[in-house]
């Protein structure tokens, strides 16, 4: 019995010693913490930094590896497409920006209205003009329709706005308009005061008395104030910018070039469409 007993406790320690021994290991290395992924949704990004470096800061941050994230602000940009299907040819936030909250347009059921917004005074809308021109002669998308809006961010640019919609009130907005864009960009005649505008309008046969009614009148100061209303929703801060159904913000500067431009305005009209 003695002898039982003393074999089961040398089992028992045997046992013990092995499990002990199984089971050390060295002391763990100290623990790294792991990158933080961040949002930056609590802080808003500085104004100089796109949507699309904010994209890419993202990806950074997260600890990606480089050939994923080479590929993965392309995918946080175009966050409108389904998922599982082929990257959009234009990304949002690089090429054009979507408004937060999509504006009414003027367009009827069916139509996506391309906008766009310029000021008389501006040189890269001068520019510009001639292709928007050739867009126009070309043959635009079949759904698209072209409106133009005067931009009016300050003072000096409000009495252009009121000259344009003058023009379109009496009729003759084909001629007046790309007469206004030569006389101050080329001739740099500014036509900074009504008396300036009224002799300017009075070489296409209206009269002062004609002009100064029409440019005081109630349905001008209206198309006025829809303008600045407009611009203020857009967020425009500058000038020229295409504005498609009143959803999206595109310009030259955005899409790389001014053929780029007509390129991005086709896919958003395109985009639109199919939407509909």
């Amino acid at each position: 019995m003695r002898t039982f007993i003393a074999l089961c406790l040398l089992t028992c320690l045997t046992a013990c010693g092995k499990d002990d021994q199984g089971s050390s290991a060295p002391d763990p290395a100290p623990a790294t913490e792991a990158p933080a992924v961040v949002t930056q949704q609590a802080e808003p990004s500085p104004a100089t930094e796109s949507p699309a470096d904010i994209a890419e800061d993202m990806t950074e941050t997260a600890g990606l590896p480089e050939d994923e994230a080479a590929e993965q602000p392309l995918q946080l940009a175009n966050a409108e497409t389904e998922t599982g299907s082929a990257p959009e040819r234009f990304e949002q936030g690089r090429h054009y920006e979507l408004l937060t909250a999509a504006q009414p347009t003027g367009a009827a059921p069916g139509e996506v209205e391309v906008l766009e917004i310029f000021w008389y005074g501006c040189p890269h809308c001068y520019t510009l003009e001639p292709h928007v021109q050739g867009w126009l002669d070309d043959g635009i998308p079949a759904a698209a329709r072209f409106d133009r809006m005067p931009a009016t961010l300050n003072r000096s640019w409000q009495i252009h706005a009121r000259a344009y919609y003058t023009a379109e009130a009496l009729g003759i907005l084909d001629e007046v308009h790309p007469a206004l864009f030569r006389e101050i960009n080329v001739n740099r005649n500014f036509l900074s005061t009504p008396e300036e505008l009224a002799e300017f309008f009075d070489g296409f046969g209206v009269s002062e008395a004609d002009f100064t009614e029409t440019f005081n009148s109630f349905a001008v100061q209206t198309k006025l104030r829809r303008s600045d209303s407009l611009a203020r929703r857009y967020r425009i801060t500058g000038v020229p910018a295409i504005v498609v159904n009143g959803k999206y913000v595109t310009g030259a500067d955005m899409a790389g070039s001014v053929d780029g431009l007509f390129e991005v305005i086709d896919f958003l009209v395109e985009k639109e469409t199919t939407r509909q």
